[in-house]
């Protein structure tokens, strides 16, 4: 169990019964504050088992091998970017994924692997 799906963090990978709604931490809509979805509904969470992460030493690959943008992109986009949405699944794995706060966690890291490859390739410097 990650540290990042506890009750004290971003809430337990699933809910406590069939509606897989997140019950507990940060990302509890039904803690009484009355914090919804755009939908009045609980933020749900649907772990699609098959699907994982990418790992450091196959990011670092990555970062190394496509210094061309347009080789970068799609590797990035599916693996790195696309696929913990579809592995954590509920509102992360649909268009209303911004109602989950762990979004801004998952996206504020792409945003950091994007300024490492930028890095690596010497792009951060480009006017």
């Amino acid at each position: 169990q990650s540290v990042v799906f506890s009750s004290t963090t971003f809430g337990t990978s699933t809910g406590t019964d069939s509606s897989n709604c997140v019950n507990d931490g940060v990302a509890n809509f039904r803690n009484g504050n009355g914090w919804r979805d755009s939908r009045n509904g609980c933020l749900r969470r649907d772990f699609g088992f098959g699907w994982g992460f990418t790992g450091q030493a196959a990011m670092v690959a990555m970062i190394q091998d496509f210094p061309a943008f347009e080789n970068f992109r799609p590797t990035f986009e599916s693996a790195p970017h696309g696929a913990p949405h579809v592995a954590v699944g509920g509102q992360m794995g649909t268009f209303y994924s911004p109602e989950d706060p762990l979004f801004m966690v998952h996206h504020a890291n792409v945003d950091r692997l994007y300024a490492l490859w930028q890095d690596y390739h010497g792009y951060d410097e480009v006017a």
